[in-house]
């Protein structure tokens, strides 16, 4: 017998959303974002969302593929109970761990619904810790003119961290021109570099030593060495010390006190995708960090990612390309938890403006909840 929280339909909703300008890393560029919404229906009435974003540093999981993944969901998993979520997920993860972002985006709207059901804040089902978090702006890999164009316009709007793709694959001066060039666009802002993969540790050794003699002081590092390759980044940490981090940011705007350290710390990304890799990370001592995603591990095992590593490690809320709707699950699980020291989550302002009420109210780099949240993530389209 049906009751209210069981799942009685599962819609399908492929979208393309323009960026506003094209978006440039070494994995490539797009100007556009074939994204899948999902949209989970309980018998009680009411709807949950998750959407499933495509991406550079996934280049196979494609619009149709999500869609047709969370298609295949939608016909598995009608009938069942909302509350067992937690054996949902475990099964949506065997049958499609090939398309993450589309498990993310199922287990999101799994969520979202029963949230609504149960009457329930979003950010309160992780722990609600806190009801705003501070986003950095990012930055593509442009020509140095337009990095400080591009900065001093986040400057404008409040920002104060920013994260700039470089290209260990270009010249070493252009990548420190970029540098030089945010730096002297806001010279008091919190720097982070994200080269996705491009680098090899003697290309990156040498950039951190040139700017170090320049005095360009940058607050992190990710994800510099193609994803996977424990050997190189175990000898690279050795070779170069790990030493003590340089923890200047939080996502809550506090700024607690720097460590006094010659390197950067390192935080990874595409290298962790699951739990298993988390604890491989931690156990060996690989990185200062990790960039979580739900595109990439969903909620459950996004909340064992953190679990792996030490309080002390450096915690980052990555998106991919999503809208609001994506990009609202993503601030409210962070927000929920409480233990960010980075957002990255501007993906909305990437893509041309949107009508989508809810999920979360923008004010330049700050993300906050209303005073009275209501149950679930508060999104609709």
């Amino acid at each position: 017998m049906n009751n209210g929280n069981t799942i009685t339909r599962v819609r399908t909703v492929p979208v393309r959303w323009r960026l506003v300008r094209p978006f440039v890393t070494a994995l490539g560029q797009k100007s556009y974002s074939d994204n899948v919404l999902a949209r989970v229906r309980l018998a009680s009435g009411v709807e949950g969302w998750g959407e499933a974003s495509s991406s550079l540093a996934n280049p196979g999981q494609t619009g149709p593929k999500m869609a047709a993944a969370l298609r295949r969901l939608g016909r598995r998993f009608l009938g069942r109970d909302a509350r067992d979520l937690q054996k949902i997920v475990a099964e949506v993860w065997k049958i499609e761990s090939e398309t993450p972002a589309a498990v993310g985006a199922f287990e999101c709207a799994v969520t979202d619904a029963l949230c609504r059901q149960e009457g329930i804040p979003f950010f309160k089902f992780f722990g609600g810790a806190r009801r705003e978090i501070k986003t950095l702006m990012s930055v593509s890999a442009v020509s140095p003119d337009r990095v400080d164009e591009r900065v001093r316009d986040g400057r404008r709007r409040g920002f104060d961290g920013f994260k700039l793709k470089l290209n260990g694959r270009e010249p070493l001066d252009l990548n420190l021109a970029r540098v030089l060039a945010a730096r002297r666009a806001a010279p008091k802002a919190r720097l982070l570099l994200d080269p996705n993969q491009s680098y090899r540790p003697e290309t990156l050794s040498e950039l951190l030593f040139s700017l170090g003699r320049d005095g360009l002081r940058v607050d992190s590092v990710e994800e510099p060495f193609p994803k996977g390759d424990w050997k190189t980044l175990a000898r690279y940490r050795e070779c170069m010390g790990a030493g003590p981090r340089l923890k200047s940011y939080r996502g809550d705007g506090r700024r607690p006190g720097s460590g006094k350290g010659s390197l950067p710390p390192l935080i990874l990304d595409e290298s962790i995708q699951n739990p298993a890799d988390a604890r491989l990370v931690a156990r060996r001592g690989l990185a200062d960090g990790v960039n979580v995603k739900l595109a990439k591990s969903g909620l459950a095992r996004s909340r064992e990612i953190v679990g792996a590593f030490k309080p002390s490690a450096l915690f980052m809320i990555g998106c991919m390309a999503e809208s609001k709707i994506g990009l609202a699950a993503a601030a409210q699980f962070a927000m929920g938890l409480g233990c960010f020291d980075y957002a990255d989550l501007d993906s909305d302002l990437l893509l041309k403006p949107l009508n989508i009420p809810g999920g979360y109210i923008r004010r330049g780099p700050w993300l906050t909840l209303p005073k009275k949240p209501v149950p679930g993530l508060g999104v609709s389209l």
